[in-house]
This record gives structure tokens, C-alpha cells and sequence, in this order.
């Protein structure tokens, strides 16, 4: 039966079918082998993938970060982390990575953060006679943070595929991401002084209390997100809410740069997004049903217990497996597809679910950055006007320093587990 199931999906997405409708085709193609359709408890499992309440952030979470992408917060965050570490070696990457690191706790996801920091600050960079593959570099490389540090969609998605805490992702991505931005700002500045990158004048005080004012209210968000589930003020969800209330009111109310118009299609962007989400959640449910039915995770952890008797050793195939995975498929296929499948290792070789969940994020964001579907790739070449090929040139030393930061976390769970504890 694992022959047959590996055998289906692949024939599906080589035939371009999409990854809902492939996981559905596959359950049923399954549930049809295995003595017929039971389309009650079909019907029931699809239904019951979305009707969960930790499901609604998902929506609510896309919506905060488009409404803060494009209701001028981008200009402000980049004009303070400007102030703050511009004069600095290399200094405008400096300003890029940390205004990634700020922008991260307000977008959610990857995309998001390219999309809407990325105009500004590839000009910032091309105007300040950065050129433009290292410009480009730094951004695509920059924006993998996004889905990191909270909050982050993904890390929803694998909650609730993993039954895992979301507000324990969420904390437990904190230092991970910090760790990516020191590691690429360690890069830049090697960079900065091989190339004689410039860098700007050290700031007034006048010059940064300006920054500060102008960014002030937008860098509260991932403060009182974060400490709002830590405190236990409210849910991830409920976070959620306050995050697109909070973001409406800076967009529409405080900067103005939001108009009835924009709003109108940010509502529309969001609700097609959230579909196409919850569509590929309901039928991963029904998905991860069948393929337990069938056996399928116990075969192949019998095939690993067989072979593999450490954890160290399975974390490192785990990672090389979905390192390989993220080069190939969208990041929220591949967690509701493989989510089930791995659970069973997870449990067998105790290895924790939320450490898991960093590391399988990780791995992911990763992918966007590998050929030859690194979406982010695409993404951030259209904004840099630079050739795909050209651009990969220059971010392949940033995939080394990701990759070694992948390793550290993965080999010292406590870095991942320690904030997480501690909010327990």
C-alpha cells in the first residue's frame, strides 16, 4: 500500500494537479482499494480539518500582515533600524536583516515580508551603493526569518496538524530567529569589508528619537502579541483578532496610507488565500486519516527502527529529507502531508514536537531559497530586477550560513525549548 500511495500522489503532482485536490484524489483512491468509499466519515473528517478555533488564525494572520504591508509601515521600520545600526560595517545590510527581524513579528510569513519590506529596502540598498545581487541576496535570505519569529503561519499550520501548542511555537521560535539574523549579520559584515561596503553616520540623538516615533506603534505589535500569550491574555487566535484590529487602526486611523479601496482588496487577496489554506487543511485531514488507516507512517517506521536505532542520526536524515522536500513543494503542502507521516517517528525516537516544528519550519524556508522552485527566489528577483540565476550566485553563501544555524538548533533542542519552559 506505501508503493501505491507514493506512487499516486507523484503522478498527480508531475500532472500539475493541485496539492488539495491531490490528497483528496489519493484518500479516496485509497479508501476505494481498501473495500470501498465511506463517504459519511469522509465527509465528517473534511469537515472537522477546519472547524477548529486555533484554525482562525490562519485567516486573521494573513489579514494582519497585508494590511501592515501596505499601510506604510515597511518605510518606518526601515527608517529605524536605519538609525539604530546603519552606521555599522556594511550598514544598510545590517538595516536589512534587522528590519526583516522587526517586520517578521507583524507578516507571518516569508512571502509577506519580501513582498512588502522588500521594494523598500533593495532601494534603500541600491541608492546607498549597495549593488543589486548582494541587495537582492540579503533580502531573499533575510525573509526566511518571517516565518520564524512570531508570528507565523506556518508554524499555525504545523500546531494544529501536530496537535502541538501554538503559543509554544511561537515562543520557541524567538531565538532561533534571532540566531538567523546574527549569523547573516555576520556575513554582511565580511562582505561589507571584502567589498568596501559603505556605511552610514552615526546618529543623533534628535535623528533616532524621530525614528523611534515614527516606529513606535507599529513595533508594539510583536510585543504585545507575544506577551499577550505568554501571559496568558489571550490565545493565538485571539491574538490574531487584536493583530488586524491594531493593524486596521495604525493603516487606516494613525498613518492614513490605508484607503477604503486598498482595504476592499486586501479583504479579497486575503479571502482567496485563506481558501486555497483551508482547502489544503480540510483535505490533509481527511489525508492524514486514510494513510493511518492504511498503515502507511507504520511501515515506513518500521523501515527507520530497522535501520536507525539514534535520534541524532534520524534528525539528520529528518533534515536532509525535508531540506530536499522544501526544494520541490509549497511550505503548507508539505507540513499537512508530512506532518502525519513523521508524527510516529517523533513519538518513537522522543523527539519533542515542538522542537520538531522549528526544525521542520526551518528546513522549509530553507526550500524557498533552493532552485528549482525557491518561490522566494522568483519573488524577490522580479523586485531587485535581477536574473534568478544571478541572484542564486550571491545567495548561496547565506544557504551555507542558514544550514549551519539549522544544524545548531537542531543539535541543541534547549535553544529551542528554553523561552517555551519558561511560558509553561
Amino acid at each position: 500500500m506505501l508503493f501505491t500511495f507514493l506512487i499516486v500522489l507523484i503522478i498527480l503532482f508531475i500532472i500539475g494537479m493541485p496539492v488539495a485536490f491531490a490528497m483528496g484524489f489519493t484518500s479516496v483512491f485509497l479508501m476505494w482499494l481498501d473495500g470501498g468509499i465511506q463517504y459519511a466519515n469522509a465527509t465528517q473528517r473534511l469537515m472537522g480539518g477546519i472547524n477548529s478555533f486555533v484554525i482562525l488564525a490562519i485567516p486573521l494572520f494573513l489579514l494582519a500582515g497585508k494590511l501592515l504591508s501596505v499601510g506604510g509601515i515597511a518605510n518606518r521600520i526601515f527608517m529605524f533600524c536605519r538609525v539604530c545600526v546603519g552606521f555599522l560595517p556594511g550598514g544598510l545590510g545590517h538595516v536589512n536583516v534587522t528590519s526583516s527581524v522587526l517586520f517578521s513579528g507583524m507578516s507571518g510569513t516569508a512571502i509577506s515580508d519580501a513582498a512588502g519590506l522588500g521594494p523598500v529596502v533593495i532601494k534603500g540598498m541600491k541608492d546607498g551603493g549597495y549593488d543589486k545581487g548582494f541587495a537582492s541576496a540579503v533580502t531573499a535570505a533575510s525573509s526566511t526569518i518571517g516565518p520564524i519569529i512570531p508570528p507565523s503561519l506556518p508554524l499555525v499550520i504545523y500546531g494544529v496538524a501536530a496537535g502541538a501548542s501554538v503559543g509554544a511555537l511561537f515562543l520557541a521560535g524567538i531565538l532561533p530567529g534571532i540566531i538567523m539574523a546574527i549569523a547573516m549579520m555576520m556575513l554582511v559584515a565580511y562582505y561589507a569589508k571584502k567589498n568596501n561596503y559603505p556605511r552610514e553616520a552615526r546618529p543623533t540623538f534628535p535623528l533616532f528619537f524621530q525614528a523611534l516615533k515614527g516606529a513606535f506603534l507599529p513595533l508594539l505589535t510583536p510585543i504585545i502579541i507575544i506577551g499577550g500569550i505568554y501571559q496568558g491574555v489571550f490565545t493565538p487566535t485571539e491574538a490574531a483578532v487584536f493583530a488586524v484590529l491594531y493593524a486596521l487602526f495604525l493603516s487606516m486611523v494613525v498613518y492614513r496610507e490605508l484607503s477604503f479601496k486598498d482595504l476592499i482588496a486586501v479583504l479579497r487577496e486575503t479571502a482567496r488565500d485563506s481558501a486555497i489554506i483551508g482547502l489544503i487543511v480540510s483535505m490533509s485531514t481527511l489525508f492524514g486519516n486514510v494513510i493511518m488507516r492504511q498503515r502507511i507512517p507504520m511501515e515506513i517506521l518500521d523501515f527507520f527502527t530497522a535501520s536507525v536505532d539514534s535520534a541524532f542520526v534520524m534528525l539528520l536524515i529528518l533534515n536532509l529529507f525535508l531540506l530536499l522536500v522544501g526544494a520541490f513543494m509549497e511550505t503548507i503542502a508539505a507540513i499537512t502531508i508530512l506532518v502525519p507521516i513523521m508524527l510516529p517517528i517523533m513519538q518513537t525516537f522522543n523527539i519533542d514536537p515542538v522542537h520538531f516544528g522549528i526544525i521542520m519550519v526551518f528546513n522549509l524556508m530553507i526550500g524557498l531559497l533552493t532552485p528549482p522552485f525557491g518561490m522566494l527566489l522568483f519573488v524577490v528577483s522580479k523586485i531587485g530586477d535581477i536574473d534568478v540565476v544571478q541572484l542564486l550566485k550571491h545567495v548561496f553563501p547565506f544557504l551555507l550560513v542558514l544550514i549551519a544555524v539549522l544544524l545548531i538548533i537542531t543539535f541543541f533542542p534547549s535553544l529551542v525549548l528554553w523561552l517555551p519552559s519558561i511560558g509553561s
